[in-house]
């Protein structure tokens, strides 16, 4: 229960790791959230270097696992989408809040803001539709913003792809919903390779594999969307 200087810690971390060279590690576990940084990732690996029985755990308790999990789904690897809002005109947000969180929110909000405030003569606003469960900052910017409870969202992905073939011959029920979507599908069929579709991190991996293909069916990667 005392306060005890960095160097005490030193000294026992040293004789505990010391104690665990004859087994080269086998008790040793590393507990960090996400690494970015490549100095501590190297020095992490120099350290399982020394120690090769040694275990590094990775956890985030708010992550992106079921994007990659969509990814894994949609293409049998893992993948980064990367969204192109300056180059979309007709977006849908499954239950995502691109404008508020997420990894290239700042540089999504400053393209999404711009297609909003267009120029020039030919220059034409973007059309956003939201369907969410709860409001979002992506929801407020919504020209129609639908809401649905999370658990929904699914079912209504399932509608939104098989309107526009890209369910793989599978159907849902929109139920109540059935305007907003035939009125969605009808935007972006008419807007082929200029929309977009994006799903929340929160939202089950099929979501998100179901948004890869609406974009891959409407010819919209490789201008809206990219993947890393």
């Amino acid at each position: 229960g005392a306060i005890r200087p960095w160097s005490a810690f030193v000294e026992a971390m040293q004789a505990a790791m010391a104690a665990q060279q004859a087994t080269g590690g086998a008790g040793v576990r590393i507990l960090t959230p996400v690494v970015t940084s490549p100095t501590l990732a190297g020095q992490i690996q120099e350290l399982l270097t020394a120690y090769p029985k040694a275990k590094w755990h990775q956890w985030e308790p708010v992550a992106r696992d079921n994007a990659l999990a969509g990814a894994q789904l949609a293409f049998g690897g893992p993948a980064e989408a990367r969204y192109h809002f300056d180059r979309a005109d007709v977006v849908v947000s499954l239950d995502g809040d691109f404008l508020g969180t997420g990894p290239g929110h700042l540089r999504y909000v400053r393209e999404f803001s711009a297609r909003r405030r267009p120029t020039g003569e030919n220059a034409a606003m973007s059309r956003l539709y939201v369907a969410e469960s709860t409001r979002s900052i992506t929801g407020t910017r919504a020209d129609h913003r639908l809401p649905v409870r999370a658990s929904d969202v699914e079912g209504l992905a399932w509608a939104l792809a098989a309107a526009i073939g890209a369910s793989g011959g599978r159907a849902a029920s929109p139920g109540e919903h059935q305007a907003w979507v035939e009125a969605v599908a009808r935007d972006l069929a008419g807007h082929r390779g200029r929309g977009l579709g994006v799903a929340g991190d929160h939202q089950p991996p099929a979501v998100h594999a179901l948004a890869y293909a609406m974009n891959d069916v409407l010819g919209n990667v490789g201008t809206t969307v990219t993947y890393a």
